[in-house]
């Protein structure tokens, strides 16, 4: 029977730091004891020195955590909603893999709140991350926000009277602008992911050729943007394709990559495949390929022979509390997602595939063995232990195999070299039931104490 403890376990950096970080606000203070334990668990389950864990702590103290909004009640009620996650949590974290000889990677997305969020000042929610990256600016001067600002400019309207119009007239605005932060081995970087949202804007999604004119100005000729269209308009599988979401990185345009995000309905190996190579035009070998998609039945739970024309069955709504965040964007809540990698000189596009796993994988505990198993068949299993290990750290309210949300989303990517490059993707589940139940509990408890 898997067993779920009943405390976080405290790394030496945390326990090291935490006497020389001050309490701030009782919202600052829930975020940090959450996320900062949950990214202390992260950064060392991935073998980073004990140098880099400080810097991560540090960084995320005193520059992401006071812009993680209110601490949620504890009947789940909240400001505001992240719709990366399940259940509408500020933060979502990543676990790029390790290979043969390389350690992980962290990372992870935040979507900012602030006092203004949701209001008649900032109906869409941007001021909060807008000033969040001006602050990491400040402090980290290689951070080019030229591309955020310019899709700040040309993605969205600005008349936020209209947008309040809109809102009560019964529109339901949710995420529009995301920031990440890498922790690589080089040093940390950041992007900006945009979700458009235009006045008048129905069905969540802006028309491709919208995009264009964003990008008439910076980028008006790119070979493999191109190919990206001519897939886009001419494949049957690129017709399936729906654009809602666009990620820079924030460095000098010249150097940036442009991510174009899109969701399928379809979800059949088949249809992989001809999105991966996109129709062909990327030359992927077949054993690697094949890696592919067994790494998909892995993680879903399914037979490795399972028909390459079928499509992947869910085994039971995810149930996220925030389901209604997804009014206008409710293709997120089935099919696959993809992005399209433009990067500065490219003829062709990087293409990753994102499977749902908090849909189309079975629990927790499944999913990770899962993974784990295709890990240590592939010769990468070095990090598998600490990988689970890590997961119960974080899901201290409630057994892993009881349920399924911690881990959201599992991407890959083929390398130049032809390496799978994996990453998983899990949500921290702060404003579940059973989070906030317990979270009360210890609370009273100290309160007692």
């Amino acid at each position: 029977m898997e067993q779920i403890s009943t405390q976080a376990s405290l790394t030496e950096a945390w326990t090291a730091l935490a006497p020389f970080l001050p309490p701030r606000d009782a919202h600052c203070d829930y975020w940090w004891r959450l996320t900062g334990l949950h990214l202390a668990s992260l950064i060392t389950a991935a073998g980073y020195p004990l140098e880099k864990q400080y810097q991560v702590l540090l960084f995320h103290y005193h520059w992401i955590v006071p812009y993680l909004g209110p601490a949620p009640s504890v009947d789940g009620t909240c400001k505001w909603r992240f719709i990366f996650t399940v259940d509408g949590s500020p933060i979502e974290y990543s676990w790029k893999w390790n290979t043969a000889t390389s350690r992980p990677d962290i990372r992870y997305t935040v979507e900012a709140i602030g006092q203004c969020t949701g209001t008649s000042l900032d109906p869409l929610n941007q001021q909060a991350s807008l000033k969040m990256l001006h602050d990491i600016q400040s402090a980290i001067p290689s951070v080019d926000l030229t591309w955020t600002n310019h899709f700040l400019a040309t993605l969205y309207d600005h008349d936020r009277s209209k947008y309040v119009q809109e809102a009560k007239a019964g529109a339901h605005f949710t995420t529009t602008v995301v920031v990440a932060a890498e922790w690589l081995p080089k040093g940390l970087t950041t992007k900006t992911y945009f979700i458009p949202r235009k006045l008048g804007q129905t069905g969540g999604q802006m028309p491709i050729a919208l995009w264009e004119d964003a990008l008439a100005s910076m980028d008006p000729v790119n070979s493999a943007r191109a190919a990206m269209h001519d897939f886009l308009n001419n494949h049957p599988e690129g017709k399936q394709l729906s654009t809602f979401m666009l990620a820079v990185d924030n460095v000098a345009p010249v150097d940036s990559r442009l991510k174009f995000y899109f969701q399928t309905p379809r979800t059949s190996f088949s249809s992989v495949r001809d999105i991966m190579t996109l129709g062909g035009r990327i030359a992927v070998a077949e054993d690697k390929l094949t890696d592919l998609k067994f790494l998909i039945a892995a993680i879903t739970g399914l037979d490795a022979d399972f028909p390459e024309d079928a499509e992947i069955p869910h085994l039971g709504e995810f149930n996220p509390v925030a389901k209604d965040n997804f009014v206008e964007l409710p293709i997120l809540l089935s099919g696959y997602l993809y992005y399209f990698d433009i990067k500065p000189g490219a003829t062709l596009p990087a293409i990753k595939i994102y499977s749902p796993v908090r849909r189309y994988g079975p629990d927790d505990l499944s999913i990770a063995h899962g993974i784990c198993s295709w890990m240590e068949a592939h010769g990468r299993g070095q990090y598998c232990q600490s990988y689970l290990s890590m997961l119960k750290n974080i899901s201290q309210h409630r057994p892993l195999s009881q349920g399924k949300g911690i881990q959201t989303y599992v991407s890959c990517l083929f390398k130049k070299n032809g390496e799978l490059d994996i990453t998983s993707y899990i949500g921290p589940e702060a404003f579940v039931p059973a989070r906030l139940v317990k979270t009360a509990r210890a609370v009273r408890r100290r309160s007692n104490s």
